[in-house]
């Protein structure tokens, strides 16, 4: 069947964020801060216990989203880590955390060099483009970094799993933007760094996937066999031209 559209994994495929392990500790770290310095007036947790909780919070998200193939939003990730502290919190101290963490994210993110190209030559071909990436962030804190790097635009369907039930390779995050875009499984090619969620899952609803060589260290089931490898995202371009020949 003619290719019709093409859906891409958001980190390490389209924008990456540098020293992502090592920058943690920094992010929730600010989150703290934010929250101590808007809500003053409560005895809060120490700020390493608020780090560590908070940390912990968010690896055993990732953990279900490797097994069980669930997703969070960012409230329920945060609130896991105050219950963690044995600390409860409002609405608006939420919002605090939350906002503190955004902050701390604002701007850290690089786009690769050939993203912007790719897509505009891709949209000019009558393609149609989405976004499927397994996050607990809000959408807003990645939307930003869509419209910095000038993405925005250039993207028909969003669809972040902070904002649905499942995650990739969820059979059913796959179906949720092949709807949105209005096309069959069949008619998609995925494009990820993941061959455990982005490779695996377009394979198991009967989707082409291209499989975006990088050097993270990412599992690598012997049962992901994509249709295609890349290393930059300029290679697209021909490699779709000899599909569509």
């Amino acid at each position: 069947m003619a290719l019709r559209a093409v859906i891409f994994d958001l980190g390490g495929t389209l924008i990456d964020w540098p020293d992502w392990d090592e920058d943690i500790q920094r992010r929730w770290a600010l989150s703290y801060d934010y929250l101590v310095e808007h809500a003053p007036l409560r005895s809060w947790p120490e700020r390493g216990e608020y780090v560590r909780c908070m940390r912990e919070a968010e690896a055993e998200h990732w953990q279900r989203v490797n097994t069980l193939h669930t997703s969070n939003s960012p409230a329920e990730v945060l609130c896991d880590g105050f219950t963690k502290l044995q600390c409860e919190v409002g609405s608006q101290e939420l919002l605090f955390a939350l906002d503190g963490y955004a902050n701390a994210v604002i701007g850290w993110a690089f786009v690769f060099p050939d993203a912007v190209q790719t897509l505009l030559i891709l949209r000019k071909r009558g393609l149609r483009l989405g976004l499927l990436s397994n996050t607990w962030w809000a959408a807003a804190w990645h939307d930003a970094d869509l419209a910095t790097h000038g993405l925005t635009s250039l993207l028909d369907v969003v669809v972040y799993t902070s904002d649905i039930p499942y995650s990739k390779p969820h059979a059913e995050a796959f179906y949720t933007v092949t709807r949105r875009l209005g096309v069959d499984a069949s008619e998609c090619v995925m494009v990820g760094d993941r061959l455990d969620a982005d490779i695996i899952g377009a394979q198991g609803i009967g989707m082409r996937s291209i499989w975006k060589k990088t050097s993270y260290l990412w599992p690598a089931p012997a049962e992901a066999m994509p249709d295609a490898i890349i290393t930059d995202l300029e290679e697209l371009l021909p490699l779709i031209e000899q599909w569509d020949a």
